[in-house]
């Protein structure tokens, strides 16, 4: 496997492992909103929630810029690509 398909994997599983997390958290926020008592305790679940999954979001579309940034790049530039990409994913992907 080469070096871009190497880190393209890396890249798309981090991608899948986030996704699946965001699905997670949605389907925990919805069950916390159905045994929620009021309004307030509601909001509060909603907002709780929304920052997790947003920045969880924001980590795929990350991601998603940086494959096509790899795809798009020559061998000359991926030792930086790999280092800026292998830097920014949680070390458990590295």
């Amino acid at each position: 496997m080469s070096l871009k398909d190497s880190l393209l994997n890396k890249l798309e599983t981090q991608t899948e492992y986030w996704s699946k997390q965001i699905d997670s958290l949605r389907a925990q926020a919805d069950e916390k909103m159905a045994k929620a008592k009021d309004e307030q305790a509601e909001a509060q679940i909603q907002e709780d929630f929304a920052k997790r999954i947003q920045q969880l979001e924001d980590n795929v579309e990350s991601a998603r810029q940086k494959m096509g940034e790899l795809r798009e790049s020559g061998e000359d530039r991926l030792s930086d690509l790999k280092k800026r990409i292998e830097e920014w994913l949680p070390s458990n992907t590295n």
